[in-house]
C-alpha cells in the first residue's frame, strides 16, 4: 500500500516552476514599507478601543489629581479593563465570521493580526508609561515600586484573555475574558486593604519576577495567536 502511495505521489507531482523569481518581479503592485503598513492598520482599529484607552487615560489622570493617595490603587484596579483592548482585537476576526474574507485580501491575516496586536501594545504600554510618570509627577512620595503595581496586573490580565480566547472562539470567549478581568479588577481594589502585606517592599523581587514571567508568557500567546491564524488557513485549504 505505502509503495502504491508513493508512485500516486510522483505521478501527480507538479514540476518544478521554472523563471519564478523573474515573474514574480515581472509583475507590477504597489509596494509598502512595514511602517506604512503598520500605519494603514491604525484605522481599521475599533473605535471603542480607543475610547476605553482615553477613558482610562483621562480617569487616572483625575484619580492622581484629586485622590492622590489611592491613585495607585485606582490605576492598578483599571488595568484589567485596558488589557480587555488587546484581548478584544485578538480574536476580532473569527468573532465576527470574517477571517474567510480576511485571508483572500491583499495582506495576510497573519500579517494583520501580527500588526493590530503590535500597535495596541504599543499603545497600551506608552499609555501606562505616560500614567505612572504623570502620577509620580504630581505624588513625589509614591515609590518607584508602584510600577510593578500596575503593570504587574495588565499582564496578568492580558495573559489569562489570550489564552482564553485561543481555547473558547467567539462572543463566549470574549463574555469570559471581561469576567475574568472584572474579578481581577476587584481583586485589586480591595487587596490593598484585606491584604496589605503583599504591598511590602520585601515582596519587590517577587513582584518582578511575576512581571517578568508575564510578560514573556505574553509573548508566547501572541506567537501562539499568530500560528493558530496559519492553521486556520491551512484548515480551509
Amino acid at each position: 500500500m505505502d509503495k502504491w502511495k508513493d508512485e500516486l505521489k510522483k505521478a501527480f507531482d507538479a514540476p518544478n516552476p521554472m523563471k519564478k523569481r523573474a515573474f514574480l518581479r515581472s509583475i507590477d503592485y504597489p509596494k509598502m514599507s512595514i511602517y506604512s503598513f503598520l500605519y494603514s492598520q491604525i484605522g481599521y482599529i475599533h473605535k471603542w478601543v480607543w475610547g476605553i484607552s482615553a477613558l482610562f487615560f483621562f480617569v487616572s489622570v483625575l484619580g492622581s489629581v484629586f485622590v492622590p493617595d489611592n491613585a495607585v490603587w485606582l490605576i492598578s484596579g483599571l488595568t484589567p479593563l485596558l488589557a480587555l483592548t488587546i484581548i478584544s482585537e485578538s480574536g476580532r476576526s473569527e468573532r465576527y465570521k470574517m477571517f474567510e474574507l480576511e485571508m483572500a485580501t491583499r495582506f495576510s491575516l497573519r500579517s494583520v493580526t501580527f500588526a493590530r496586536l503590535t500597535i495596541i501594545s504599543i499603545m497600551n504600554y506608552l499609555l501606562l508609561l505616560v500614567i505612572l510618570l504623570i502620577t509620580l509627577f504630581i505624588n513625589i512620595s509614591i515609590p518607584l515600586t508602584s510600577s510593578l503595581y500596575i503593570v504587574t496586573p495588565f499582564l496578568l490580565s492580558a495573559y489569562t484573555g489570550l489564552i482564553i480566547v485561543r481555547k473558547f472562539r467567539g462572543q463566549e470567549g470574549l463574555f469570559i475574558c471581561v469576567g475574568v478581568s472584572v474579578g481581577i479588577s476587584i481583586f485589586l481594589f480591595i487587596s490593598h486593604n484585606i491584604i496589605p502585606q503583599i504591598y511590602q517592599e520585601q515582596y519587590f523581587s517577587l513582584w518582578l519576577i511575576a512581571a517578568l514571567l508575564l510578560l514573556l508568557g505574553n509573548i508566547r500567546q501572541y506567537n501562539a495567536i499568530i500560528k493558530q491564524t496559519e492553521e486556520l488557513i491551512w484548515n480551509l485549504l
